[in-house]
């Protein structure tokens, strides 16, 4: 980095984290929570954009966001700004509907900043490796409520099996964590030198066992949320020289930005380095394969997606089955969640934010007198929560369990 840059990033790892969230743009988001007024958790006013995200937002404050009910309906997504450079990337090279792959996307916060990002039309299949955080994958992308994510708990060489075939792969790969370490006190005590040998040999294995699945002139999007060039700029070169890629130029990067580019080498790389950039440590290039790319009219229409469950480990997909429960029928929580609520017959019972916080903790609830007999659909601000089963003098809660508030705070 050199002794100037060096000394700009230790202050900034000193520095109070940023605070930014992400709208989504489906569930009109802003207009969600600028209708809050004065019970709003979130202040409109109070919000600054992110430069290169149009759905990106600054906070002035760190607001309590478990105890928001619009962030459990997916109006918004807490994500740190770097992150959302995504966003800028693909309305730069992405400019038909296309077939995307997230290869590594637990928690959520890039599978949704690129649905917001890609044509209409698109398709995206959001993957985690990992089960424990396949789940909260899946929770996120269904708060999120958009039918064309699909959600799969695979690895890498389960892709390339399946014979799967993507426009742009996004490989944002397991690092060690250096951008992390302003928040996160572990990242600094798991980090070795040793790790970053052995992260940099699984990045190049991820990437080369997922290469097969991206088209002749498809894009990858790498990324990192470390520093050091090993895992970055080397990287990158590896898979310019044995894998058949050229690196892709984003324009119009404005310099009050203050992205930071190449340590090493010329390759055209975009670096977050906190103290110089708004936001959290991260990495980022964009490669195309050789060869010459050929879109589908209508990726989403593909028969590699119609039958994908017969291949891959799906998760959830736009609206789940229903359970049926001896006589009964209980829709799954998805339903409540979609942005194309057309498909929700279940009669809407708003409700006020105690009632929403008392839901989210799969506590008793009451509802109105007037309220209809049966599975009702709780809404807090217009949007989903979830589903009840009333019952005149009680309401059963249907709330996930998994996804319920735990605090009692």
């Amino acid at each position: 980095m050199g002794k100037k840059l060096y000394a700009t990033l230790l202050q900034g790892l000193n520095d109070t984290p940023t605070i930014s969230i992400r709208i989504n743009p489906f569930k009109d988001g802003l207009n969600r929570i600028a209708s809050r007024k004065d019970d709003g958790i979130i202040k409109v006013n109070e919000l600054t954009p992110v430069p290169w995200c149009s759905d990106g937002f600054y906070l002035a404050r760190k607001p309590e966001f478990i105890f928001d009910p619009l962030l459990h309906a997916g109006t918004y997504y807490v994500q740190e700004a770097s992150s959302m450079f995504l966003d800028y990337v693909l309305r730069q090279v992405v400019k038909e509907p296309i077939a995307m792959l997230d290869l590594s996307a637990a928690p959520g916060g890039k599978t949704t900043c690129a649905m917001g990002a890609l044509p209409k039309g698109s398709i995206l299949c959001s993957n985690e490796p990992v089960k424990k955080r396949a789940s909260i994958l899946r929770e996120n992308v269904e708060k999120y409520g958009h039918p064309d994510i699909i959600v799969t708990n695979n690895y890498a060489k389960d892709y390339a099996k399946a014979r799967m075939a993507f426009d742009v792969i996004l490989t944002d790969v397991p690092c060690s964590g250096e951008g992390m370490f302003r928040k996160n006190a572990f990242a600094i005590e798991d980090w070795s030198t040793a790790k970053v040998s052995e992260c940099q040999r699984l990045q190049r294995s991820i990437v080369e066992d997922i290469w097969q699945c991206l088209k002749p002139g498809g894009i990858l999007v790498y990324s990192t949320c470390t520093f050091n060039a090993m895992e970055d700029e080397e990287n990158v070169e590896w898979i310019a020289k044995e894998l058949g890629a050229k690196p892709i130029q984003i324009k119009n990067i404005a310099p009050e930005w203050n992205i930071t580019g190449a340590l090493k080498g010329d390759f055209p790389v975009y670096r977050f380095i906190p103290g110089v950039s708004r936001g959290e440590g991260l990495f980022m290039a964009v490669l195309q394969k050789d060869g010459e790319h050929t879109a589908e009219a209508n990726p989403r229409e593909s028969r590699q997606f119609k039958d994908i469950s017969k291949k891959l480990h799906v998760l959830t997909h736009g609206v789940n089955p229903p359970e049926k429960k001896g006589k009964k029928i209980i829709p799954d929580e998805s339903l409540s969640l979609t942005i194309n609520q057309e498909e929700n017959n279940y009669p809407r019972i708003e409700v006020d934010h105690n009632t929403a916080i008392k839901y989210l903790r799969r506590e008793a609830i009451t509802l109105p007198p007037d309220t209809p007999r049966g599975i009702v659909t709780i809404c807090f601000g217009g949007l989903g929560l979830g589903f009840a089963n009333n019952l005149s003098n009680r309401a059963n809660n249907l709330f996930p369990q998994e996804w319920r508030i735990k605090t009692t705070h």
